[in-house]
């Protein structure tokens, strides 16, 4: 009876844990993004949210999450909470999940690293890229557009004023990695970091000193433009001459060493065969020419007798 409760207590202690933080006290002034890894924080855990308490000020309650940004949302694989729903088009889904919100207008405060939370612009497919999203970006934790200077979205061309956003993202090891977003039409254009003005990216086999200054967003380890991550490898004309002659010179190689080996072994194998016949000659030549003596002294013997 002791095993079996012991067992019934495992089986629903992934459950229990899950739901630990529900409905107990929290403050929403807690909830930031961790420094080092981006990750957003509360006091609740990853399937609720501290929502305001409208009695007391400054504090509230954890509460089940009311939206998620992911199609598979971090958290909600041991546990009986059920998974919130995804935010439909012209809404999106904060950090903390309490529900959905309408896209935020231009010079409005944002989310950092969260491009989605911006309204696009008319002309979005446009300047849509995967460096953006529908050509929105959230650069400093404002939709872009500050002030003239800033333009709008993801649209500023040569020569034109632009802003830089740079995030390092620390993983339990100490690796950094940094990742920068501007505002310049992407990919034709990268926000330079001494002038802050847009200029053209560079090509490959073109120096570099980061992903995002070159037109395949890929700066190898040798400082130096490569092809874009996923680019299938391309096979030139005499490559494939060479290796096809290759091919077919040591497949004629192996069939004519293979050839010879066999012609070889095969007079070897006549050569014994011959010599075995022959000694069966001889022997059989012997064996004649004894019993042609034996009867002949034989012969000789009757006679005389």
């Amino acid at each position: 009876m002791t095993t079996l409760a012991l067992l019934l207590a495992l089986s629903l202690a992934p459950q229990a844990s899950a739901n630990t933080t529900l409905a107990t006290a929290c403050t929403p002034a807690h909830d930031h993004l961790d420094t080092t890894t981006g990750r957003f924080s509360s006091d609740c855990d990853d399937t609720s949210f501290c929502a305001p308490n409208t009695t007391v000020s400054g504090a509230g309650t954890c509460q089940p999450r009311q939206c998620r940004r992911d199609e598979f949302p971090f958290g909600f694989s041991n546990t009986t909470v059920p998974i919130p729903p995804l935010c439909e088009r012209g809404a999106f889904c904060p950090d903390e999940g309490g529900g959905c919100r309408p896209l935020v207008a231009v010079g409005m405060p944002c989310e950092a690293g969260r491009d989605e939370q911006c309204a696009p612009p008319a002309d979005w497919a446009e300047l849509a890229g995967w460096l953006n999203v529908n050509g929105s970006l959230c650069l400093r934790s404002v939709c872009t557009g500050w002030g003239r200077e800033w333009g709008r979205w993801a649209n500023r061309t040569l020569g034109q004023p632009c802003v830089r956003d740079v995030t390092v993202y620390m993983d339990s090891s100490g690796f950094g990695n940094e990742i920068t977003k501007h505002n310049c039409r992407t990919p034709r254009f990268y926000c330079h970091d001494q002038f802050q003005v847009c200029v053209p990216t560079r090509g490959l086999g073109v120096q570099c000193g980061a992903d995002y200054e070159c037109h395949s967003h890929n700066c190898g380890p040798k400082g130096v433009c490569l092809q874009a991550k996923g680019t299938p490898n391309s096979v030139k004309t005499w490559q494939v001459v060479v290796t096809g002659f290759s091919v077919v010179a040591t497949m004629i190689v192996i069939v004519t060493v293979l050839t010879l080996v066999h012609k070889r072994l095969r007079l070897m194998r006549l050569a014994e065969i011959r010599e075995y016949y022959e000694e069966q000659m001889t022997l059989r030549t012997s064996l004649a020419a004894l019993h042609a003596v034996a009867a002949n002294r034989h012969a000789k013997d009757k006679r005389h007798d």
